[in-house]
């Protein structure tokens, strides 16, 4: 049916469709670029041989291919409508043109500098953009879900979609300034140990507690969106830091573990509406951090104590010698950020639905 001849409400209806099917490719491509590029770090770590045909790199061009492709159909739909382009469709749209533009600058620094290391200038681009594509996708499919159905929560498939790559992207960005990745023959970005060790005892805490509670407010408070949340992030994890590497596979059932903290804090969230019981799930959701992101965080905190980096074979025996050690130290400033990051999800929420 033309356009011009359709009603109000039909054109409402398929403007809507149109703007949530662009925004679900958004998500799903920023969820493929960050998989591919976790599975492409480890996959450099095991000095995997490499070519730019190699797997990790056809996921990640994916993801950027159904970036633009949602890109594209967020601009077409929102040229359409009558109103003035919202800033999630602004900000999901300019997030996938640094994701793009951010691939021929990685190559003239490949071109002028050989491999780089995990934080560079053409990286950090690339990322910034991943997580404002995300981010505006997202707050894309909350702000037309309840501009259609009048409430401020999203399905389920949907927070999960919405919420992982956000999450991944996010990750990757402290990754950067917490992991000693970044040392090459030209330069040498390595964070200090000691900074290192700060930003993934304050960073990893509050995105944790963040995420998760804005994932428990848009599912309404309902029991079971959070905990499904937090195993997408797990089994994604597993996907691309552990099953490429012989040596943890032995240790995924120790990681499969982190189920539990995550499904008390979907049940205090969700069973509770008392100030308390969101702290409480904060501060769980906080102590997750050293066990949710193994592997890699043992690089982070093994460099602070010894300052040599570990062989992938022995990533296992010295991460489980040093949690003993290490969780004690940070388990009060995870916990407070943990607490902090429910109280910044909720005047986030509170502030997007006066909106």
């Amino acid at each position: 049916m033309n356009y011009f001849r359709q009603s109000p409400a039909q054109r409402i209806i398929g403007l809507g469709s149109r703007l949530l099917t662009g925004y679900v490719l958004v998500s799903l491509g920023i969820l493929l670029a960050a998989g591919g590029g976790s599975w492409d770090i480890n996959n450099h770590l095991l000095n995997k041989p490499e070519t730019f045909f190699a797997p990790p790199h056809a996921v990640l061009y994916s993801g950027v291919a159904l970036a633009v492709a949602g890109a594209i159909m967020l601009f077409s739909a929102s040229r359409r409508t009558e109103s003035k382009m919202i800033w999630p469709i602004k900000l999901a749209m300019a997030g996938v043109v640094v994701l793009v533009v951010a691939g021929p600058v990685d190559f003239m620094w490949h071109s002028a500098y050989g491999l780089d290391g995990l934080l560079s200038p053409p990286h950090f681009v690339l990322v910034s953009g991943m997580i404002a594509s995300s981010i505006g996708s997202l707050a894309g499919m909350t702000y037309h879900n309840s501009m259609a159905f009048r409430e401020f929560r999203l399905p389920p498939a949907l927070i999960v979609l919405g919420i992982l790559p956000v999450w991944l992207a996010a990750s990757g960005m402290v990754d950067m300034f917490s992991l000693p990745f970044s040392h090459t023959g030209y330069f040498n970005f390595d964070p200090h140990p000691a900074v290192g060790v700060a930003v993934a005892t304050l960073a990893f805490p509050l995105l944790i507690s963040v995420l998760m509670c804005t994932s428990s407010v848009l599912a309404g408070r309902r029991f079971g969106v959070l905990t499904a949340t937090g195993a997408a992030f797990m089994a994604t994890s597993m996907l691309t830091s552990m099953v490429p590497n012989d040596a943890l596979v032995p240790t995924i059932p120790f990681y499969v573990a982190n189920i539990i903290p995550f499904a008390a804090a979907d049940a205090l969230l969700s069973f509770s509406r008392s100030k308390l019981s969101q702290y409480a799930a904060g501060a769980i959701m906080g102590l997750t951090f050293f066990m949710l992101y193994y592997p890699l965080i043992t690089y982070t905190y093994n460099k602070v104590t010894t300052n040599i980096t570990v062989w992938p074979s022995l990533i296992a025996p010295t991460y489980f010698a040093m949690i003993g050690t290490v969780v004690p130290l940070v388990a009060a400033p995870a916990v407070a950020m943990g607490i902090l990051g429910v109280i910044a999800s909720n005047k986030l929420v509170v502030k997007n639905k006066a909106l």
